[in-house]
């Protein structure tokens, strides 16, 4: 019932609710990457993997540098382009896609098509069986500070465990995040603690 109905219809009214209440926001997001980057705005329209591996465009300001090809450079933001992404205003537009059907607020973050490829043994095909999140139990727990293997594991975590209650939590936790304004620093600090946790329970057994 929830996975089905509940979910998708939630995600569709606060996608809508939240489009017309944060495209101030975005037009701000949009003239400030324009001043900064100049065009493209976007993040080159790269295709995602979404649910049953179905592609779609995920959209996304863009916060890097192009190269004289056009390709974005790996790590070259200005000052405000990484508070941008930082704080992860360039996904707000990711709010279409949820409107769309694409994504959902909660789910796996999407791979780029094909680069799954790699970690082909560690999937496991649920990840699949579900929407592409704007966050996700992997993001409140280290998101970018902890490995592509562990983040699989949370992504199958939350498909067994899916339910309004624990979306609500992963959405709380996310917005506590991001009012740090470092989203990052948040994420390493979160996977620091589990590490250590992990290390005493681990010093604890050898007891």
């Amino acid at each position: 019932m929830y996975r089905k109905i509940v979910k998708p219809t939630l995600d569709f009214l606060f996608a809508l609710l939240l489009i017309l209440l944060l495209w101030p926001l975005m037009g701000i997001v949009a003239l400030i990457t324009w001043i900064d980057l100049g065009l493209p705005l976007h993040n080159l329209l790269r295709e995602r993997e979404g649910k049953n591996k179905k592609t779609y465009i995920m959209y996304k300001f863009r916060t890097k540098a192009l190269d004289p090809d056009g390709h974005t450079f790996s790590n070259t933001y200005t000052k405000v382009s990484k508070f941008i992404d930082k704080t992860r205003l360039n996904e707000l537009p990711q709010l279409f896609n949820i409107l769309f059907g694409q994504m959902s607020f909660v789910g796996p973050r999407p791979f780029i098509p094909g680069e799954s490829e790699q970690f082909a043994d560690m999937m496991d095909e649920k990840r699949y069986m579900m929407k592409p999140g704007v966050t996700g139990l992997a993001q409140i727990n280290g998101g970018r500070a902890i490995s592509i293997k562990r983040k699989l594991e949370y992504d199958v975590e939350y498909y067994d465990n899916m339910s309004f209650w624990l979306d609500v939590k992963i959405i709380w936790i996310t917005l506590g995040q991001l009012l740090t304004f470092d989203v990052d620093k948040a994420n390493k600090k979160k996977a620091d603690e589990i590490n250590a946790k992990k290390q005493k329970e681990k010093v604890k057994k050898t007891k």
